[in-house]
């Protein structure tokens, strides 16, 4: 199928005909594609309530097999989670720069991730909905499954990871990201 998930995107925004039809036919692909290229909407009485950020689409991303072992628990580390990189939202007020990530999990129904916060008796988040396709969230610090190299792997501070996981795979997330240092800054602009 030759498709531009952008472009699907920005119509199932505008038109509630296209995005029911998209949620139907193209459930799956439709919400891979937008966890892929959507930074999703963060409000203040939502899952991060320390920061406020619109939803928007992201020009460029990289998904990593590699950065998401670092989001695995020991007991899990045979399981797939592909994470992106960090979307930086800067002087977010008294929280500095923060950085919101995305991520999908291959085979969740049968990961030892699913299987651990189900053993746990993790509590899906009251409010909280996957912005993805509107699915309840558990969340991973409640269930104490975050690993501390989480935060070194998105270059944020030390235990200011949060995300939660929802039952069909996906992943939501924020983070307190550490500054630059100048040099680093002026190699970045380069």
């Amino acid at each position: 199928m030759n498709w531009k998930p952008k472009a699907m995107a920005t119509v199932s925004l505008v038109c509630k005909g296209f995005d029911d039809l998209a949620k139907r036919v193209l459930r799956k692909e439709f919400s891979l594609a937008k966890l892929l290229i959507y930074c999703s909407e963060c409000s203040k009485d939502g899952l991060f309530n320390n920061v406020q950020v619109p939803g928007h689409f992201i020009h460029c991303t990289q998904f990593s097999r590699t950065m998401g072992k670092g989001f695995l628990m020991p007991p899990c580390k045979n399981d797939v989670l592909y994470v992106s990189d960090p979307c930086e939202h800067l002087d977010q007020g008294d929280e500095g720069d923060v950085g919101f990530f995305r991520g999908v999990f291959k085979s969740f129904s049968m990961s030892m991730v699913k299987g651990m916060l189900i053993q746990r008796g993790a509590q899906l988040h009251p409010t909280g909905l996957c912005p993805y396709h509107k699915a309840k969230l558990w969340s991973m610090p409640e269930a104490k499954m975050i690993p501390q190299r989480a935060s070194c792997r998105l270059g944020a501070y030390s235990d200011s990871s949060d995300f939660y996981v929802c039952p069909n795979a996906h992943i939501l997330g924020n983070c307190n990201l550490l500054p630059l240092s100048d040099s680093e800054e002026a190699f970045k602009l380069q």
